[in-house]
């Protein structure tokens, strides 16, 4: 057979918002197979080709390399051949290479033109220039005098060791024997600066925790770590304080791991809440913090201005700056640019200083930004969040105008998956919304992911952008969720892609509820079938139905039984809780229903009985998933039809464009609807036609009602009182009055909880049982 291309890795820029495709893509890392296998590696490289040729990967090989190959390469290239069943390595140097075993692999730099040509000769691999930072060619080919070679040849250190851990995933496990297809990789970085910044409000992640993550960043090509843990007091509150040994020997253990996986370890302080920007002494202890951090072997720092009062506490700075046209902006940069001489450029080998300012999220400029940018010193790199401080998107034009803005190297921020400001949330989808091309020529030098405070659960998302950082060019998000769930997993797969689904929606992919979208159309079926009293249409939905609830209740219970992962089950307790009641009431309700259609009222009361009950164990159940239909499915089950459900609303206003009123109706309580910042504001829905009504219920989010008054109109014109509420707590209220006739129903705000407006998850109105 003629040799043919079975894949090439260089595709055109997609960006995929959603999870419900095909996921068919090829596994990630040791495929198993019998014949001619195509293969996948991650991130996926700039250009990858693959013949139907191979040869098997004898126990015994040659290893070649040069001096001063980077160890961490050879230590990682060691334990994947004595994995793949290697027994004997006979080491020699590309000056005088040993190549009696049938196999050899040529591991280095190999930066000189006597190099590059021993190895041409040997193995007649022409291409072997690697002209890229921290880029890598791996290849394998039947060489002269039936050898058979290996070579992972990288720009630098990072990139031979990046060629390591393709090299691993290009392995085919088979029997006996494992594989080595004939390949051709040649691949690169799109973004200088990849990775995680541990920036997140809440518990900080362990050590052992960070020892996991820093490891994790490398074998998936992430190169940058920012230690930056908001509640650290030693970061932020406690900043003057040195930190106690014990901890400076695990920031050391946690330096010379991230070094270990060619990952910069940046330290960064927050001290913009109590510090005196002229002060000598409090730059002192600024310098001393990060002299005690250069000791362990730190090189890369930053001094962090987010999240602040911006103005000016001291007199002595109000006297220095004071006069000046953006005053905060001054005092932050007088001491930016002091620690930038005063410590970065005092220290040889020190990587360029790393900060953010105070208006870090905004659209467009503003004087604080003007001033900030004009004092700034230029080598100092700029984090930016994108517009907004969870940003839906990021695109190079956004990029254009804030570099524009700053006029200096932008790194990204990027607040997803951290989960801090809604700590009852996972966010697992896929990043998506970032555009393909941000890079040097938009301002941009790279991204790093803020996590959630859960660090196992945190690695499925992040290996999605260790993805796009690396190749955007190429990056699907779809196919790369799946990679990733197949690594954390592979014998979990199906429970956990349908977890992840429960764990899907953000701002980032419009809220999108893949089971909601899937469960939704047989809700919908089912109602109309029990409301047009078709007992076999019931039950044929019905059996639809069960079969969703059951997958989700069996889904736990495997994930439970087969993800080997303890720390992530114990993050994830809650969501998993939560998921199987959910599958259970789903279950006990359809269960009521049928019996309720056919007159089965000896079944029928029991199972509301369990329904209500596991009901309540839901409402005690903090953590949040998002399948929002399935509460409201739950309470129709319990107290009838919503009427407002699916109903035409009205409102005074909504607070931005994609929370609309129409999602306070939209039987979806994950989904919500939220007002302008003011106290006279108000939503009504039209129920269509005059029902007599007693009991309106509210889905309050966090910013709810503290006073307001329900009124009921049968014209949309005169309203009238029939509930008024003076002290509110807010989630749910559930609001029972006097049976009224009535086509218009609203809440009527009176006093807000918060400086926020009114959002509603949703707004229910029932019908009375008592006509």
């Amino acid at each position: 057979m003629a040799k043919r291309k079975a894949l090439k890795a260089v595709i055109s820029a997609c960006l995929v918002t959603g999870f419900l495709v095909p996921l068919n893509a090829p596994v990630t890392g040791n495929a198993k197979a019998s014949g001619p296998s195509e293969i996948i590696v991650s991130p996926i490289p700039k250009s990858l080709e693959q013949t139907d040729k191979g040869f098997p990967l004898n126990p015994k090989v040659g290893l070649v390399t040069e001096k001063g190959t980077d160890p961490a390469a050879v230590a990682e290239l060691k334990q994947l051949l004595q994995k793949a069943g290697v027994t004997s390595i006979v080491e020699s140097d590309i000056k005088n290479p040993k190549l009696q075993e049938p196999v050899i692999i040529w591991l280095g730099e190999f930066s000189e033109q006597d190099e590059l040509k021993t190895i041409r000769q040997q193995t007649g691999i022409e291409n072997l220039e690697v002209t890229k930072k921290e880029g890598y060619i791996v290849a394998s080919k039947h060489g002269t005098k039936n050898k058979k070679h290996i070579v992972i040849s990288g720009h630098d250190e990072a990139g031979t060791f990046y060629g390591t851990q393709t090299f691993e995933q290009i392995i085919v496990d088979r029997k006996g024997t494992h594989w080595i297809p004939e390949v051709e990789i040649k691949d690169w970085p799109t973004m200088p600066i990849r990775g995680s910044i541990e920036g997140f409000y809440g518990a900080p992640w362990s050590h052992e925790d960070r020892l996991s993550q820093i490891s994790f960043y490398g074998e998936h090509k992430m190169n940058s770590y920012i230690y930056a843990p908001k509640d650290d007091p030693y970061h932020r509150e406690k900043w003057k304080v040195p930190y106690p040994e014990e901890k400076i020997q695990e920031l050391a253990e946690l330096v010379q791991t991230a070094q270990e996986n060619h990952v910069i370890f940046t330290f960064a302080i927050s001290p913009g809440n109590t510090i005196t920007y002229s002060s000598k002494s409090d730059l002192d202890a600024l310098i001393q913090k990060a002299e005690a951090m250069w000791d362990v072997g730190v090189r890369s720092f930053a001094l962090y201005l987010d999240d602040i009062d911006p103005s000016l506490r001291s007199p002595e700075d109000r006297a220095m700056f004071g006069g000046d046209p953006n005053p905060p902006a001054a005092a932050q940069a007088y001491l930016l640019n002091r620690f930038n001489e005063e410590f970065i450029k005092k220290h040889k080998g020190a990587e360029r200083l790393i900060t953010v300012p105070t208006d870090y999220y905004q659209a467009g400029t503003t004087s604080y930004r003007e001033r900030f940018a004009e004092l700034v010193q230029s080598d100092i790199i700029v984090q930016w969040t994108g517009i907004g401080v969870v940003a839906p998107t990021i695109t190079s034009q956004d990029a254009d105008e804030t570099h524009e803005i700053f006029k200096h190297d932008l790194l990204i921020w990027d607040n997803y998956p951290v989960n801090d400001f809604d700590r009852n949330r996972l966010f697992l989808a896929p990043l998506t919304g970032r555009d393909s091309d941000l890079t040097p020529e938009h301002g941009v030098i790279g991204l790093t992911a803020n996590p959630m405070n859960e660090a196992e659960a945190s690695k499925i998302p992040l290996f999605t952008v260790a993805d796009y950082t690396w190749n955007p060019e190429a990056y699907d998000p779809a196919d790369s969720l799946k990679r990733s769930l197949k690594e954390f997993s592979e014998v979990a797969y199906e429970p956990l892609k349908l977890f992840v689904e429960a764990s899907y929606a953000t701002s980032l992919n419009n809220n999108r509820e893949p089971i909601a979208e899937r469960v939704k159309p047989l809700i919908e079926q089912f109602w109309m079938a029990e409301e047009a009293k078709d007992n076999q249409a019931v039950s044929t939905a019905g059996k639809a139905l069960l079969q969703e609830f059951s997958k989700m209740r069996q889904a736990v219970k495997e994930l439970r039984d087969q993800v080997g992962n303890e720390k992530f089950l114990i993050e994830v307790a809650g969501y998993l809780n939560k998921l199987e009641l959910y599958g259970q009431a789903g279950e006990t309700a359809v269960d009521m229903v049928l019996a309720r259609q056919s007159g089965d009222t000896a079944k029928a009361a029991p199972k509301r009985l369990e329904l209500q009950q596991l009901r309540t164990a839901i409402d005690k159940t903090p953590q949040k998933l998002s399948i929002g239909v399935v509460p409201t499915f739950l309470e129709r089950a319990i107290n009838g039809k919503n009427l407002a459900e699916g109903k035409k609303a009205a409102a005074s206003s909504s607070e931005v464009s994609w929370l609309t009123l129409d999602l306070a109706v939209d039987g979806n309580n994950n989904t919500r609807w939220a007002s302008l910042y003011t106290d006279d504001q108000w939503i009504s829905v039209d129920l269509g036609q005059v029902y007599a009504i007693d009991k309106v219920k509210l889905y309050w989010e966090s910013a709810y009602g503290k006073q307001y008054k329900i009124q009921v109109s049968k014209d949309g014109s005169q309203w009238m009182d029939v509930y008024t509420e003076l002290n509110s707590n807010g989630e749910t209220d559930e609001i029972q009055f006097p049976a009224v006739e009535a086509r218009y129903v609203k809440m009527q705000g009176i006093k807000r909880s918060s400086s926020w407006g009114y959002s509603l998850y949703e707004f229910s109105v029932y019908e009375s049982q008592n006509k």
